[in-house]
């Protein structure tokens, strides 16, 4: 399975797709989790010292612009020469990289971002707000197709203002758009008479970053070499300063199984995988591998306008019986995280409500006694014309992973009474029964976005999207997401989030199953600060090192 960063999704909304990914597993986690085998392969050394090379791989690069590339693994690598303006940290926080710190107007229309200084381009010229203004207006220029437009929709204009600060001025009010300000910044100076929708132009495969990293050269057939960045801003003020590996080789290899043969041969010494990939490798002793919750998210749509999902308490009650980790031993062999919402679990958001107990099999037993059903026979029947109480549950049949789910879910929920009817359908027919209301559970996935917007899913204007595939609609939760929006102050804005958790978490319109673990897969000659995550697979690869 590729990674490409272009969305093929047929419901897509900046940044999210509703998934019908289709997943091959055959065998046998919320935290990068390291697999660490002590052994003969283990390198001992003393700490942190320049010195090095690691070679690190791409599929075929399609240009080595970086608000053109489609191409994940070209957009992985570019990492280390470009920076934004804001990255997300493990928490989904975004903190300032580029940026020095930004202000807000009162009527949450204008963002004045002050840069911060003495960062200069690896050509030696220095960082300017003209080069922020110079890159939103090349993403948002449509000959560019950059995969960061959507992100930058809402800005109406930007432009430079005092004291090497930029303005950017929004259509309507964004308290979430740090987290849309993360794409790289490219220079003005460099770029500005380049006509950039040629990605294969002269200057378009020769980039010129801010980044820990900058470029040597690039061959289509070998790859492309970067080389450690001494001035670099962020180099640290201690005598030994980072980036500490000096060189960097990017190996070109015609797809990901190549590249991963050629990790197992040891001819590249890091590559991103997902589960499909990396499963293979559990339990060598001669690499590391640090797993992290991916943005591939799995659940249960439910049909809570008719039928017997349409009692909130029913949708409560089979939530109750569904043990996730258990789901996840049987049908993902472990390689998953659980997770209630579409938030990544690690996410600050997550902090906010206790959602372990939201989920309780004694409460779910009472729900159904209320409701009027009784245990007959290891089944639940109704008190009053005991028909036993059963769900039909549809899944798209492309998708191994979902349909091993379905049914281990199924087994699961008759072991506590309720029978289940999977029906495996082509993704097209779960679409159209998700449509029509002919359906009790959908077993779907979502492709999450960076920015923490979680409208697509619960608010009633994403029904006619396709993408609040539950049909929800509760006019308090459409103002909850609307405030969090407009909501500049931190405070207000997490008491907002709040009362949407707890409200979508009573009413249940969806039961959240579990994230798909992504990973990078590193040689053991590879130490330091080794910490993947979803928002990126390099994080912190300045403070990585190869004892000399």
């Amino acid at each position: 399975m590729t990674k490409s960063m272009r969305l093929i999704s047929l419901l897509i909304i900046t940044g999210l797709m509703l998934s019908a990914c289709t997943v091959n597993l055959n065998k046998k986690s919320a935290n990068p989790v390291e697999d660490i085998y002590e052994g003969k392969y283990d390198v001992l050394d003393k700490g942190p010292e320049k010195g090095g090379s690691v070679r690190l791989f791409s599929t075929p690069v399609d240009t080595l612009n970086p608000i053109l590339t489609n191409n994940q693994y070209v957009q992985d690598f570019l990492g280390l020469v470009f920076e934004g303006l804001y990255k997300l940290d493990e928490k989904q926080q975004p903190v300032p990289a580029l940026a020095q710190s930004t202000v807000t107007s009162a009527d949450g229309l204008k963002i004045t971002i002050t840069l911060k200084n003495g960062v200069k381009w690896h050509d030696g010229a220095s960082l300017q707000a003209g080069d922020i203004v110079f890159s939103i207006n090349s993403i948002m220029d449509a000959k560019n197709s950059s995969v960061y437009a959507a992100g930058l929709q809402n800005i109406a204009s930007a432009s430079a203002g005092k004291n090497n600060s930029v303005v950017i001025t929004l259509k309507k009010p964004d308290a979430l758009l740090l987290y849309s300000l993360t794409f790289p910044i490219i220079p003005m100076h460099y770029y500005n008479k380049e006509k950039l929708s040629e990605k294969n132009s002269k200057k378009n495969l020769a980039p010129v970053g801010t980044g820990p990293y900058a470029f040597v050269a690039y061959n289509a057939k070998t790859g492309v070499k970067l080389k450690a960045n001494d001035d670099w801003w962020n180099k640290g003020d201690s005598e030994l300063t980072t980036p500490y590996i000096q060189s960097v080789e990017v190996k070109i290899f015609q797809n990901t199984g190549k590249a991963t043969n050629a990790f197992q041969s040891r001819d590249v010494d890091v590559v991103t995988a997902d589960y499909n990939e990396f499963k293979k490798y559990i339990g060598r002793t001669d690499i590391s591998l640090k797993r992290y919750p991916g943005k591939n998210y799995e659940f249960l749509s439910l049909n809570i306008t008719k039928g017997p999902m349409a009692n909130k308490s029913l949708r409560s009650a089979v939530a109750g019986f569904i043990d996730k980790k258990k789901l996840i031993d049987a049908a993902a062999y472990g390689i998953a995280v659980p997770a209630e919402l579409p938030i990544i679990p690690n996410s600050w958001i997550n902090q906010l409500v206790n959602i372990e107990q939201y989920s309780d099999l004694k409460k779910a037993k009472q729900l159904m006694t209320q409701n009027g059903y009784v245990l007959s026979r290891n089944k639940y029947v109704s008190k009053t014309n005991s028909k036993a109480f059963s769900l039909k549950l549809i899944v798209n049949q492309e998708n191994v992973l979902r349909v091993n789910t379905a049914n281990a879910l199924a087994a699961q929920l008759a072991k506590n009474g309720i029978t289940v009817e999977v029906e495996k359908l082509t993704w097209e027919n779960v679409q159209n029964r998700i449509k029509s209301g002919a359906y009790d559970m959908a077993l779907l996935g979502y492709k999450i976005s960076t920015k923490p917007d979680l409208s697509f899913a619960y608010s009633t204007e994403n029904i006619k999207t396709g993408l609040n595939t539950a049909k929800y609609s509760n006019p308090a939760v459409d103002g909850y997401l609307q405030q969090i929006l407009t909501q500049p102050d931190g405070e207000k804005q997490k008491s907002l989030y709040t009362n949407f958790l707890k409200t979508v978490l009573d009413e249940r319109p969806y039961i959240g199953l579990y994230f798909i673990n992504e990973g990078v897969m590193c040689s053991k000659n590879i130490k330091g600060a080794v910490n993947p995550n979803v928002w990126s697979s390099y994080n912190d690869f300045s403070q990585w090192y190869v004892p000399q």
